[in-house]
């Protein structure tokens, strides 16, 4: 139960309805200060289906087919390379040339077996937030 409904029915037992209206208000205050915990959706499209309609309804309901949806690996991918979510396809390209020198496992072979396994899980990790980041975009 919130802190409105609370204070509203305590309000209410000691002054009645005036006494409700004040309560919950202050519980509604109460609520919004330090209160609920609040979820942040980021918005994508659907994947439009592959029916016989005509291409220009495909459009419409394409716009109008927006669902909330929190996509964490695609943030952890960007993340990953280093780069802001807005970045251009060419700036994910830049970036992800720069880590793979960095971390290509031919580039430490000479320094061990660890080395080397290192970063071949370091490079594997941005490849695949790479793939991500361009599967989310439609390129290939």
């Amino acid at each position: 139960m919130s802190y409105k409904w609370i204070f509203g029915f305590i309000g209410m037992y000691f002054s009645g309805g005036r006494g409700f209206l004040f309560g919950f208000l202050l519980g509604w205050l109460i609520d919004t200060m330090f209160g609920r915990t609040t979820v942040r959706f980021t918005f994508r499209r659907t994947a439009p289906d592959d029916s016989s309609e005509s291409r220009q309804y495909q459009q419409h309901t394409e716009q109008q087919a927006w669902h909330p949806y929190v996509d964490v690996t695609l943030q952890e991918a960007y993340r990953t390379l280093g780069i802001p979510s807005n970045a251009t396809d060419e700036q994910v390209r830049q970036a992800y040339r720069q880590l793979a020198l960095r971390y290509h496992p031919d580039r430490v072979a000479s320094q061990g077996e660890a080395a080397r396994q290192a970063a071949e899980e370091n490079f594997q990790r941005i490849t695949e937030a790479r793939d991500i980041i361009m599967r989310a975009r439609g390129v290939q």
